[in-house]
């Protein structure tokens, strides 16, 4: 059942954007009068057609959901036409005209995304708070002397409202190369500034996990017991729900991602929980976690426990109002399309690891997950695919929208269009190079579904 929701999630998604862009395309092309032949939502056969308009326009909605298509009057050549609809062909526009039904597409992708974003901030997405619950050693966290318990206030003089706002505002400085001071309040209330020195890390290093592989620091998630498995090591040692687990050995544990990397590294081995009772008794317990292996054969520790719910105070629900929301809306789109440049930049470079294209699987996944989460994170969702869709189709690679926006851009310049060879062999090459990033994407989604 969750995979039938997570593909009609992920259908749904593609639907909308793909209806977005070539809306853009429509819309401007109608403008222009041009004369639109088909508007198609997914390629393949068709599995609805229908004629309205003037022009008998068919809109069709087709068998494969991955794209979509609007042919208009004399893009392709080849069409029978009378002199009176010659005149409404794509071919016989002026170059900057068509250079703005290029344009349109990506645009509308956009200005979908500052909607979409608008909508989050007028509803709110419930999102962790930005408290620090594990510092890994030797970590640029722990260079910055970053503990444990402290909340993080600011990001380089930007309030910090969740821990997503952490990642993201991490994310932009690493892939710019830049220091960040991030502010925290510490657990006796005073304000404390530590510099992370981003633009030290080595090259790949900005990645899936970035911020706890690489800059090492967890958020705080409480060792509160929420379930305990039955004939697990656990429930045979006496724990219970609502216990709180204070140490493994002599090791203090101060957020379930540690109480869960101390476990995991005893596999079969003999250890001793620390713990406070739901009902405030402390106590302590021997127990051998169970060795398990994981996906990639590395023996792991378990002992049948799972995490309690969060508690309200640990769960951050920020709305704005109209115009604070358009406001957000506009500056996250840009801040979000200026990091997806940066990003592609990086990637060439070296220095953001490849690992980051993402397929099709993967999209599907995020798609599931958000739709499960509710209307404004499937919207933060559908934003950040509709500005990658955007920025994407703005590269000069042929084939795509920037592919156009070059060749008319050329025209423009010359005087007359560049010679139907060049363009051939300028697609071509788009489609091999597009082919390469699609296979790409497909390997990626089977090694994460492969790595643990």
């Amino acid at each position: 059942m969750q995979i039938l929701e997570t593909i009609g999630a992920f259908i749904l998604a593609i639907g909308i954007l793909v209806l977005i862009h070539e809306s853009g395309h429509f819309i401007v092309a109608k403008t222009m009068g041009v004369k639109v032949l088909r508007f198609s939502i997914g390629f393949g056969p068709a599995l609805i057609s229908r004629r309205w308009g003037r022009d008998q326009t068919e809109y069709v909605i087709a068998a494969l959901p991955l794209g979509g298509y609007v042919k208009m009057l004399g893009e392709q050549g080849g069409e029978s036409a009378s002199a009176e609809d010659s005149k409404r062909a794509f071919v016989n526009l002026a170059p900057g005209k068509r250079f703005l039904i290029a344009l349109a597409g990506p645009l509308a992708n956009l200005l979908f995304a500052v909607v979409a974003y608008a909508g989050v901030a007028w509803l709110g997405i419930p999102g962790l708070a930005p408290i620090v619950g594990l510092v890994q050693d030797h970590s640029p966290a722990a260079h910055a002397q970053l503990q444990p318990g402290e909340r993080i206030a600011m990001l380089d003089g930007q309030a910090v409202h969740t821990w997503e706002d952490v990642r993201l505002g991490l994310l932009s400085a690493a892939v710019a190369r830049t220091p960040v001071t991030l502010q925290t309040i510490g657990n006796n209330g005073a304000r404390l500034n530590h510099v992370l020195r981003l633009q030290t890390l080595a090259a790949d290093s900005v990645g899936p996990d970035f911020v706890s592989k690489v800059i090492g620091m967890e958020p705080y998630l409480p060792a509160v017991i929420g379930a305990v498995q039955s004939h697990s090591p656990a429930q045979q040692a006496g724990l219970a729900v609502g216990d709180r687990i204070l140490a493994v050995d002599a090791h203090e544990i101060s957020s379930w991602e540690e109480l869960a990397r101390q476990v995991e590294s005893h596999p079969g081995k003999a250890i001793q929980l620390r713990y406070l009772t739901a009902q405030g008794l402390a106590k302590t317990v021997h127990l051998t976690p169970q060795m398990f292996l994981d996906k990639s054969g590395k023996p792991i520790g378990r002992i049948g426990i799972l995490m309690a719910p969060l508690p309200g105070n640990l769960i951050v629900l920020r709305q704005r109002g109209p115009l604070e929301g358009f406001i957000y809306g506009v500056r996250t789109t840009w801040q979000m399309s200026l990091m997806t440049i940066v990003m592609i930049v990086r990637m060439v470079q070296g220095f953001v690891s490849p690992d980051n294209i993402s397929g099709p699987i993967t999209i599907a996944e995020y798609a599931g997950q958000s739709a499960h989460a509710g209307l404004a994170p499937f919207l933060s969702f559908l934003g950040l695919v509709s500005i990658s869709l955007g920025v994407l189709n703005l590269l000069p690679i042929p084939i795509l929208d920037g592919g156009h926006l070059m060749f008319y851009a050329v025209e423009m310049v010359r005087g007359k269009a560049l010679p139907a060879v060049v363009v051939q062999k300028a697609q071509q090459i788009g489609i091999v190079l597009l082919l390469m990033l699609m296979s790409f994407a497909f390997y990626n989604d089977i090694m994460r579904l492969l790595t643990p």
